[in-house]
């Protein structure tokens, strides 16, 4: 987040600009972006969704975290059919690439 001086409390309506904003990467589809980031446990399946989860996605591409090398590899060697399922899934082209990056995120929130 940007450092910015409290000057009390600010209007809703801007506040969840923002956060639309930040998760869609400013890519101006932040409703389309929210909708793949929110239903990628129903793209990927139970089991892939316990090791990942989809961040935001900028200019085309997904942003994945991933809990380990292990499964970066796993989704990398299933990026085709995972990009496929979310175009099809959510009626646009709206992924052309998933970048996959390792975070443990299991216990962190």
């Amino acid at each position: 987040m940007n450092s910015r001086v409290n000057s009390g409390p600010e209007r809703l309506g801007h506040l969840l600009g923002r956060v639309l904003e930040e998760a869609g990467g400013a890519a101006g589809h932040a409703p389309e972006a929210l909708a793949v980031v929110s239903a990628w446990p129903g793209i990927v399946g139970p089991r892939l969704a316990r090791a990942s989860r989809a961040v935001s996605l900028t200019g085309g591409k997904l942003f994945v975290e991933v809990t380990s090398p292990s499964w970066k590899q796993e989704l990398g060697l299933q990026k085709r059919n995972i990009v496929r399922n979310i175009n099809s899934r959510m009626g646009n082209k709206l992924v052309a690439d998933l970048i996959l990056n390792v975070r443990d995120f299991r216990n962190v929130e």
